[in-house]
């Protein structure tokens, strides 16, 4: 008891440090800069909200559903770096409060140093994104809270995951995995209360203006100017990893020009986009299969919450645009890899080996100072490969738990041997 004291006491004081420097560094939260100036605009009725004279300007303007401004507004009442404190203050009690959530229902060692395998697999996304001021972290906890209430309260589930659809458009990778994990009413009744959300900002500003900054909306977001069209940065996604390294990119309107030239070959950039999307598409597809082979009890999958950490791992990978912030949703599966390792017996060494190996790769390359080394390790894509590890090791500890399953019931119902029950034992 007294050990978890002291714990308690150093999160605190971590996180009242990380307020602090956030509230000094306030002017380089970019993206926070933008949710703050534009719902100053909504309250002072004078700018544009949507288009390019929104937000701060090119790059830096505002993409957000009208819903996202209501939610934003408390803080723009506030000074902008006390609105900046306690934007940050919010996420990181949403952070502990999440990885003890995960932690209990994955029943995660409390002793040893295991805890460090999610703080060096994902600590590096987690501080630019608290750094940046972004709403990633915060709608990545929406869905991580809507998927663990899935089995115990699914209406709480498909309001969490509304909500969160309504912040961002990306919570709507997990309606088609909802549905193949058979709750397809779970994912009707989140569609519905979308639609909800969607029209509730006509309380706020009216039937007409609210459709109106809709359309807004969707023409800038799907237009030739949305964030998939005229992106000012090397994605970490499929599809930006391939048009690097199959095509010839164009840099010179980009803020920092100064990235480096790839193009192992020479293809026209229409076909590499077909490439990736097929890609893409195919691995969903894949997915959404391995969920549906996924036992849905919890008696049948004990603590693990692999099929959920695949689909975490696959959301940046197969997105048509993805920052290095958008990496923050490796929290769940880095805390299953955690789990993982120390697990006796199981999964087999090749998968520790992999996942051990995507801890290095993002443990280490925060390290390497440098402006230059930085623009090249995000050229080449080091995120992308080294998720695309960590899925490899959890793909195949799926597997092989799949395979002792089926054998347990071939079996006529034996119990799996005690090196396989992860977690066994604590």
């Amino acid at each position: 008891m007294r050990l978890r004291r002291i714990v308690q006491a150093l999160l605190v004081t971590l996180a009242l440090l990380a307020v602090a420097l956030v509230y000094s560094r306030a002017t380089r939260s970019a993206d926070l800069r933008v949710y703050y100036y534009v719902s100053r605009v909504l309250l002072d009725h004078q700018g544009q909200l949507y288009g390019p004279l929104s937000g701060i300007g090119w790059p830096q303007y505002f993409r957000y559903p009208p819903v996202f401004l209501l939610a934003f507004l408390p803080f723009a009442l506030l000074p902008y770096k006390a609105a900046a404190a306690a934007w940050a203050a919010l996420k990181c009690a949403v952070l502990y409060a999440l990885a003890c959530a995960l932690g209990r229902r994955l029943d995660f060692p409390r002793t040893g140093f295991w805890w460090l395998v999610p703080v060096l697999l994902c600590g590096g996304f987690v501080t630019q994104e608290f750094g940046l001021g972004n709403a990633q972290f915060l709608v990545f906890a929406l869905v991580a809270a809507s998927l663990l209430s899935l089995e115990a309260n699914s209406s709480r589930s498909a309001f969490l995951l509304a909500f969160a659809t309504s912040l961002k458009v990306w919570p709507l990778f997990f309606l088609p995995i909802i549905a193949a994990r058979r709750r397809a009413r779970v994912a009707a009744l989140t569609l519905i209360l979308i639609t909800g959300f969607m029209l509730l900002p006509a309380a706020y500003f009216g039937w007409g203006d609210n459709l109106r900054l809709v359309r807004q909306w969707i023409a800038q977001e799907w237009g030739t100017g949305s964030l998939g069209v005229s992106t000012w940065f090397p994605s970490q996604s499929l599809s930006g990893v391939l048009q690097r390294y199959l095509t010839t990119m164009d840099y010179s309107k980009w803020p920092d020009p100064n990235y480096h030239q790839l193009h192992l070959l020479h293809m026209d950039p229409r076909l590499v986009t077909w490439i990736s999307a097929l890609l893409a598409a195919g691995a969903y597809l894949g997915l959404l299969w391995l969920v549906r082979k996924t036992p849905a009890t919890r008696e049948s999958q004990p603590r693990l919450l692999l099929s959920e950490a695949l689909a975490f791992c696959a959301l940046p990978l197969l997105e048509p645009v993805s920052h290095r912030i958008a990496f923050v949703v490796l929290l769940w599966p880095a805390m299953v890899a955690g789990l993982l390792l120390t697990a006796p017996g199981f999964p087999s060494p090749r998968s520790k080996l992999l996942i051990c190996a995507a801890v290095a790769i993002e443990a280490v390359e925060p390290l390497i100072a440098g402006a230059k080394a930085q623009r090249l390790f995000q050229v080449v894509g080091v995120d992308f490969w080294a998720t695309c590890i960590l899925t490899a090791g959890l793909l195949r500890a799926w597997m092989e738990w799949q395979r002792k399953q089926n054998a347990q019931r071939s079996s006529q119902g034996l119990p799996l041997p005690m090196s396989y029950e992860v977690g066994a034992g604590r």
